[in-house]
């Protein structure tokens, strides 16, 4: 993962099925797959607010990196008191830091923790995070609010108005280590399902 930035297209998606991604560089090489580890009645029943484990491996099926979702209703009375989070295992079955939302009236928020329960990073979206037809910034900030990357969603055209296909572009400083960038990308998970699953299962 020692590059400036990386690219996520969701490859396989339709009538609740589990979720698969490839992470490619910014020559649209792949260098790790990732997949959704979910039951049927799970995804039929739960929707996006689905609790779910996914492992990211290299391209020879070798687990890196473990995203553990749990349950969380995303019903909008309880919205804002029981709010998403993703613990981040690398290698998996050991904690590296989880992403948390945070609660606010407009802007999707989320605070990046390492194991130790420091705050690395917080990912701030756009108001209108929902609007189709364009791309979808969220910004990255360190803890001293200075910006060091984003995560944008790209607008897929065709592709994604027919369900097939989302895509992201994550970009961070080439030395960032290893584990917070494993962070980020636990992140871009946690925001697709909160935000952009519910519009390709419509």
């Amino acid at each position: 993962m020692q590059l400036h930035d990386f690219f996520i297209n969701i490859v396989m998606v339709g009538w609740e099925r589990n979720n698969k991604y490839r992470l490619c560089n910014n020559q649209e090489q792949q260098f790790m797959y990732a997949k959704e580890d979910t039951d049927c009645c799970t995804r039929q029943f739960c929707g996006p607010a689905r609790p779910f484990v996914m492992d990211i491996m290299d391209n020879n099926m070798q687990p890196l990196i473990r995203v553990d979702r749990p349950f969380r209703c995303q019903a909008s009375f309880m919205w804002c008191c029981y709010l998403q989070e993703m613990d981040i295992q690398s290698p998996p079955g050991v904690s590296i830091g989880t992403v948390k939302q945070l609660w606010t009236p407009w802007k999707p928020r989320f605070e990046v923790l390492d194991s130790q329960g420091q705050q690395n990073f917080i990912i701030e979206g756009e108001c209108c995070f929902c609007l189709p037809c364009r791309d979808i910034i969220f910004k990255v900030t360190d803890p001293k609010e200075q910006e060091i990357g984003e995560i944008i969603k790209h607008w897929g055209g065709c592709r994604e108005i027919l369900g097939a296909v989302n895509d992201f572009k994550v970009t961070f400083p080439a030395q960032l280590d290893v584990f917070k960038k494993a962070l980020l990308l636990g992140a871009v998970f946690l925001i697709d399902f909160n935000y952009f699953e519910r519009n390709r299962n419509q």
